[in-house]
């Protein structure tokens, strides 16, 4: 009698452990399913509208900082002819008279944006040889990147400045 009952407790153990490992490998499967029906995160990216004409986005830009506080970048885009604008970059003064940053060049008025492909410098691998995007934000607000990562295009970008800064920045439209 008591080997059955000790057979039978036996019996009822390995019942139990088979049943919590079918309930652990149901919860493991579970939770799989679950992490695997989950799309990843898609990255946050920014809002731009595409101007319809050229002439919405002639005019003049600053960075927050202008015109006095620290390092700061403006922006004057002029009409040319036809799909054609010269965008004209420029930085605060430095103590020996250089600006901050400077950029003087011919646009593309193309998607909805300022275009302007930006030549191979010595130090820049070609894989680095892009556009540079003006586009706004809103009808008041610029955006100035290239093609590429945040990353890429603020080292791109910064190779028109003469201090540790980029081009790559949020400009917002006053009067001149």
């Amino acid at each position: 009698m008591i080997k059955k009952f000790a057979f039978s407790l036996m019996v009822l153990a390995a019942l139990t452990a088979c049943k919590n490992d079918k309930n652990v490998k149901d919860e493991v499967q579970d939770e799989l399913s679950t992490e695997q029906a989950a799309p990843p995160a898609a990255p946050k990216e920014e809002a731009y509208q595409k101007a319809t004409q050229v002439q919405e986005l002639l005019g003049t830009y600053v960075t927050s900082n202008y015109p006095d506080k620290g390092i700061w970048k403006k922006v004057t885009m002029s009409y040319v002819a036809g799909d054609k604008v010269l965008v004209e970059i420029t930085g605060n003064p430095l103590e020996d008279g250089r600006p901050s940053c400077a950029m003087r060049d011919i646009g593309t008025f193309k998607n909805g944006r300022i275009e302007i492909p930006i030549e191979k410098k010595e130090d820049m691998p070609d894989a680095d040889r892009t556009l540079m995007l003006l586009q706004l934000k809103d009808k008041d607000n610029i955006a100035l990147r290239s093609k590429g990562t945040r990353e890429q295009y603020w080292i791109v970008l910064s190779l028109f400045c003469n201090v540790s800064t980029t081009l790559a920045d949020n400009y917002r439209r006053i009067a001149e």
